[in-house]
C-alpha cells in the first residue's frame, strides 16, 4: 500500500510463502515501480522538503529566464486581446503548468535517481534538472518529450536561456506585463548542483540582508547530513552574552553554518543565481553601498597627547580587508546642517586572538590612499598625524588568515566646527566591508565545509554537494530522511532531560533506533545482501521494510521502559490522506471524488479526488507552507471526514459489486447477491415466458432445508412496463416436492392477500410486485431435514423490451441458516481485505458485525421498497469519474465550452445502461451491506496502516 498503492496480488502471497525471507525481499522491491511508487517518492520526499507549495509562481521573478519572460508576454497579450474567459483560462493554465514544473523540479529529481536505480548521491550531484515541458521551454532547453502537452511529464534538462543582467539589459514594459528586447552579453552556462540550486528549493528557504544564506545552511545540514544545527548548543536570551562576537554558544553553531551558507554565496533572495546589476554577485545592496555605522566610541580626548584607543573584535579574511571609521553626533545633527568634527587619526592596529600584531597603518601608510578622506598633517612632538574629514573612511590591511581579530584605532578630537555645541563626538568603527569583485561577505567565514574552504566561487555549491556525499552522515541523513514516509514518525532524538518520566524509555528508544540507522547506512554506502548496488534507495527502502522497527506486530513487554521505547514500534500507523485515497481505490477500485484536473489554477496532480483536494488539509494533510507537519493521531475533525469518505464510498462500491460486475471481477463481494439474508436458504430468479394460462411455464429451484417452518417469498422485480401496457404476473400452483413425493401443493388463488399489494384474477393470484409490504410470503412446514424441490406454476403479461422478472427464495429463522453462513463468511473475508487481521466465524468481530447487518436488513424490510437506489444523487457514484471502469466503454468524454475542456459522464449513455440493470433489492440485503461496509470503513483498522 505504501509503495504500490494497491494490496499484495494471490501471486505475490504464494511466491513469499514458498520463498521465505528471499522471496518476501524481491516481492517489495518488486512494487518499487509505476506511478503510484511514483507518487510515493515525491509526497515522502516533500513531507520533507517542503517544495511542493502553492508559492505564487517560482519564476516569476523571471528578468533571468528570458525565454520564459518573452512567451509569458506574449501570451498575456493574445489573452487580453481575444478578451474571453477561455483565453484567459488557457493563458493562466500555461502559467501554472511551468509554475508546476518548475515547484517539482527538486522532488522529481529525486524520483527520477530512485526509480532509474541511479546513485542516491546524484540526488545533489546531478549537472541537470528535472522539467515538464513548459518549464523546459521557459529555461530555453531543446529537451525531447513524449508528448509537449503534458505537464506532468518530466524528464532531465538543462537551464539554457538565463541571462545576468548588467550592461546591455534592455526590457520595454506596458499593461500585458514586460518583455526583454535585448539580453545583455551575459549568457549563463548555468552551474546545476541537484536539488541544492533548484529554484525551488532556493526560494522554499530564503535569505535575506541579515540572515546571509544562514536558513539555506540549516537545512542543507538537516535535510542531507542528518544534524539540527539549531539543536547542537543551547541558545542563550541574555543581552550582555549576546553582544558577545565570541560567545561559545555562538561559534559552535556559526562556525558550522556560516561555511556552508557561503558556499550559497551566488543565489540571491529569490533564489536566482548571481542576481545583483552586472552579474557578479548576489550581495545584498545595504552590504555593498552601506556599510552602516559599526560600532560607536564617544571621543573624549582633544589633543594628540591625550589620544584615546577604541577597539572591536571583528571576523575577518584571509588577504586584503576592510577597516571603516565614520564621525559622528549624538543627539544627530540637524539634517543640512554644516556642523562638524574632524577626528585624528594615529594608528590602526589589528591584533589575532594571542595579542601579536598583525597589521599596523600609520600615518605615512595613508598618503595616496584613494579610499580616504583627510589630510597628513605635522603635530608639534608627534611628527606626521592624518586627520580624517567629516566623511566616512576605509583603510586597507593585509590579514594572514581568516579568523577573529582586535582593531584598534587610536583617536582624538583633532578639529570641531565652533557651533558643534554640547554634543558628543562618536566614532564608529567597523571591519570587513565589500571590495570590488567580492562574491561573499568580508565579515563572514569564507565559504566551505568542515574544515575546507571552497575553491572557487562561480561553483561553490557544486563542490558543496560533492563535499556533502562523501561524508559519511550523508547515508545515515538518508536513512533519517525516508524512515517518517514508511514508519510515520521520526527517527527517535536522544532525550536532554533526565527528570522526565519518560526518559530511560526514550534513551533507550534513542540507542536503539541510532544503532537500526547506522545499520542501514553502512548497508547503503556498501550495498546490502552483497548487492552491487552502492548508495541505491530501493534496496534502502527495502531494508526499513524488512527491519523489526516495521514489521513488529505487537509489544507484550513488561518492562515499563521498553514499552515507552517500543511506542512507535510496526507499522500501525495512520494512513495519510493520500494513503487512505488510495487504499479505498485498491481495495474496492472506487475513488471518492476522483475526476479528470483541467482546472488551470490547479496543475498539482493529473487526477483529483476529495481526500487529495477538498478535504487533504481537514485530514491531517500539509500544505507545505503554513502546516508543514502532518497529523500522526486521529482528531475529531478528521472522524468526521473519515465518516463521511465511508459513508459515500460504500454504496457506490456495493452497487459496482453486487450489481455492475460479474462475479469474477468483485474484489469484496464474490460470491454473494443481493437475495442472500440472515434467513436466506436458496433462491433463484426466473424470467416468464408463458404468456397466457395455456402456456403456463413450472419455475423450479432445489437446495436442501432442515426441519421446521420455512417461508417462501416471491417478488415481482419488474414491475411496470412502458406506454405499451403494463407487466402482470399471475401464480397458479406452488408446489413442493421431496423425490417424486408432494410434501404440500397450494392452490395460489387461495392464499390471503393484502387489497394494496395483490388480487386474485383468472383464478390466479395476482402478484403485484415487490413494494414495500408486498413480497408475498407462503409458509410452508419442512417434516424432515432433506433435499426439496419448489415448483411455481405461472404465466404473465408481458410490456416492453423485458421479460417479466420473479424472485423465488427460500427462507428460514434459523440461526444456522445457509444464508447466515454465508455472510458471516462473507464478514471473515472482509475483515482479511480491509483490516488485513483474521477472524473465524464465531469470532466477536464478526459476530458485531453480522449483527448490526441483521439490524439493518430488518429495518430495511420494514421500511423500504425492494429496490437498490443507484441514482446518483441517492449512492454518488457520480463523485467518481472513473466509475464505469472496466464496465461501460467512454462512460466519461471531454466537453468544451467558452471556459475550456472539462469532463462529464455521458448521461444519455449512462442512463441508457443503467435502465438496463435489474436493481431489485427483494431481501432488503444490498441495502444492508452498505451499511456494514461503511461502518468497516470507519475503524480504526481501516484508517490505519
Amino acid at each position: 500500500l505504501i509503495f504500490a498503492g494497491r494490496i499484495p496480488t494471490d501471486a505475490e502471497y504464494a511466491a513469499v510463502e514458498s520463498g521465505g525471507e528471499s522471496a518476501l525481499r524481491a516481492a517489495v522491491r518488486g512494487l518499487m515501480t509505476g506511478p503510484d511508487f511514483h507518487e510515493f517518492l515525491i509526497r515522502a520526499s516533500n513531507d520533507r522538503l517542503l517544495t511542493d507549495r502553492d508559492s505564487g509562481g517560482v519564476l516569476d521573478d523571471g528578468r533571468f529566464f528570458v525565454d520564459y519572460v518573452n512567451e509569458h508576454y506574449r501570451r498575456a497579450k493574445v489573452a487580453r486581446t481575444i478578451g474571453t474567459r477561455r483565453a484567459r483560462n488557457d493563458f493562466h493554465g500555461w502559467r501554472n503548468s511551468v509554475d508546476h514544473g518548475a515547484r517539482r523540479a527538486p522532488l522529481e529529481l529525486i524520483a527520477y535517481v530512485v526509480e532509474n536505480d541511479l546513485p542516491y548521491t546524484e540526488i545533489l550531484t546531478a549537472d541537470y534538472i528535472m522539467a515538464n515541458p513548459m518549464a523546459a521551454a521557459a529555461y530555453g532547453a531543446s529537451t525531447r518529450f513524449d508528448d509537449p502537452t503534458d505537464p506532468y511529464e518530466f524528464k532531465p534538462s538543462r537551464i539554457v536561456s538565463y541571462y545576468r543582467q548588467g550592461e546591455g539589459y534592455k526590457d520595454e514594459c506596458d499593461d500585458d506585463g514586460c518583455r526583454i528586447l535585448d539580453p545583455g552579453p551575459l549568457s549563463t552556462d548555468y552551474p546545476h548542483a541537484g536539488v541544492l540550486n533548484t529554484t525551488a528549493f532556493l526560494q522554499r528557504y530564503p535569505t535575506t540582508a541579515t540572515n546571509r544564506n544562514r536558513a539555506r545552511s540549516r537545512w542543507t545540514y538537516y535535510h542531507f547530513l542528518g544534524l539540527d544545527v539549531e539543536k547542537s548548543a543551547s541558545r542563550t536570551t541574555d543581552p550582555k552574552a549576546l553582544e558577545d562576537t565570541n560567545n561559545p554558544n555562538c561559534t559552535v553553531c556559526h562556525s558550522v553554518l556560516d561555511p556552508v551558507a557561503g558556499a550559497f554565496q551566488n543565489y540571491g533572495d529569490d533564489g536566482m543565481y548571481k542576481d545583483q546589476w552586472g552579474g557578479l554577485d548576489s550581495l545584498d545592496n545595504f552590504y555593498k553601498h552601506d556599510q552602516g555605522e559599526g560600532a560607536a566610541f564617544e571621543i573624549t580626548a582633544r589633543s594628540f597627547a591625550e589620544r584615546q584607543a577604541v577597539s572591536i573584535t571583528a571576523w575577518m579574511q584571509a588577504g586584503t580587508e576592510t577597516i571603516r571609521t565614520r564621525p559622528v553626533f549624538d543627539p544627530p545633527r540637524e539634517e543640512g546642517s554644516h556642523v562638524w568634527w574632524n577626528p585624528g587619526i594615529d594608528q590602526v592596529t589589528v591584533y589575532d586572538a594571542e595579542g601579536e600584531a598583525v597589521a599596523r597603518l600609520e600615518p605615512k601608510d595613508f598618503e595616496e590612499d584613494p579610499h580616504l578622506c583627510g589630510q597628513i598633517e605635522n603635530q608639534r612632538g608627534a611628527g606626521e598625524v592624518f586627520e580624517s574629514y567629516f566623511c566616512p573612511n576605509t583603510f586597507l590591511v593585509e590579514i594572514p588568515a581568516t579568523g577573529y581579530y582586535d582593531i584598534e584605532v587610536s583617536v582624538w578630537v583633532e578639529a570641531v566646527h565652533d557651533r558643534a555645541g554640547s554634543r558628543r563626538k562618536l566614532l564608529s568603527v567597523g571591519a570587513g566591508g565589500y571590495l570590488e569583485g567580492d562574491a561573499w561577505y568580508r565579515d563572514m567565514r569564507f565559504p566551505g565545509f568542515d574544515g575546507e574552504e571552497a575553491p572557487y566561487s562561480d561553483n561553490s555549491l557544486q563542490w558543496l554537494a560533492r563535499q556533502i556525499v562523501a561524508d559519511d552522515r550523508f547515508a545515515e541523513s538518508t536513512v533519517k530522511f525516508w524512515w517518517p514516509g514508511i514508519m510515520g514518525s521520526e527517527v527517535a532524538e536522544f532525550p536532554e532531560e533526565a527528570a522526565d518520566a519518560d526518559f530511560e524509555g526514550r534513551l533507550l528508544a534513542a540507542s536503539a533506533q541510532d544503532a537500526e540507522v547506522e545499520r542501514l547506512a553502512s548497508g547503503f554506502r556498501d550495498g546490502f545482501q552483497g548487492s552491487p548496488y552502492t548508495y541505491n534507495l530501493k534496496d534502502l527502502l527495502v531494508e526499513i521494510v524488512l527491519s523489526k522497527w516495521f514489521r513488529a506486530d505487537g509489544v507484550t513487554d513488561s518492562d515499563p521502559a521498553r514499552r515507552v521505547a517500543l511506542h512507535n514500534a510496526g507499522a500501525r500507523r495512520l494512513l495519510t490522506p493520500e494513503e487512505l485515497d488510495r487504499k479505498t481505490a485498491a481495495l474496492t477500485g472506487f475513488q471518492w471524488g476522483r475526476g479528470i484536473n483541467t482546472s488551470p489554477w490547479n496543475t498539482g496532480s493529473r487526477l483529483h479526488s476529495e481526500l487529495t483536494g477538498s478535504y487533504r488539509m481537514l485530514y491531517g494533510g500539509i500544505d507545505s507552507d503554513g502546516i508543514t507537519e502532518r497529523a500522526r493521531d486521529i482528531t475529531s475533525v478528521m472522524a468526521g471526514v473519515a465518516k463521511r469518505h465511508a459513508a459515500q464510498a460504500s454504496c457506490p462500491v456495493v452497487m459496482r459489486e453486487l450489481y455492475l460486475l460479474p462475479d469474477e471481477e468483485r474484489r469484496l463481494f464474490a460470491g454473494i447477491d443481493p437475495y442472500v439474508t440472515p434467513v436466506s436458504e436458496f433462491s433463484d430468479t426466473f424470467e416468464i415466458t408463458a404468456a397466457a394460462r395455456s402456456e403456463m411455464q413450472t419455475l423450479s429451484l432445489q437446495g436442501r432445508l432442515t426441519v421446521g417452518e420455512k417461508t417462501v417469498s416471491l417478488a415481482f422485480l419488474n414491475d411496470y412496463g412502458d406506454e405499451s401496457g403494463d407487466r402482470n404476473i399471475l401464480l397458479d400452483r406452488l408446489t413442493v416436492r421431496q423425490g417424486n413425493t408432494v410434501v404440500y401443493r397450494y392452490e395460489m388463488e387461495t392464499l390471503g392477500h393484502r387489497p394494496r399489494c395483490h388480487h386474485v384474477e383468472q383464478s390466479a393470484f395476482h402478484l403485484s410486485g415487490s413494494g414495500r409490504g408486498c413480497v408475498l410470503a407462503v409458509p410452508v412446514d419442512i417434516p424432515a431435514d432433506g433435499t426439496y424441490q419448489i415448483e411455481i406454476a405461472a404465466w404473465a403479461t408481458h410490456a416492453g423490451d423485458e421479460l417479466p422478472k420473479l424472485f423465488v427464495g427460500i427462507e428460514s429463522d434459523a440461526e444456522s441458516s445457509t444464508g447466515a453462513a454465508s455472510i458471516r463468511n462473507k464478514l471473515v473475508e472482509l475483515h482479511d481485505k480491509l483490516f488485513g487481521v483474521q477472524v473465524a466465524p464465531d469470532s466477536p468481530d464478526v459476530e458485531a458485525a453480522y449483527q448490526l447487518f441483521v439490524a439493518m436488513w430488518q429495518r430495511g424490510r420494514d421500511i423500504l421498497d425492494g429496490w437498490f437506489h443507484f441514482e446518483s444523487w441517492q449512492c454518488r457514484w457520480g463523485w467518481d469519474h472513473f466509475f464505469f471502469e472496466g464496465i461501460l466503454d467512454d462512460a466519461i468524454v471531454a466537453y468544451e465550452d467558452e471556459h475550456g475542456r472539462y469532463y462529464d459522464f455521458d448521461w444519455d449513455r449512462v442512463e441508457d445502461f443503467l435502465d438496463g440493470i435489474d436493481f431489485s433489492d427483494p431481501g432488503h440485503a444490498a441495502q444492508a451491506w452498505v451499511i456494514v461496509l461503511a461502518t468497516m470503513m470507519m475503524d480504526y483498522r481501516y484508517l490505519y496502516l
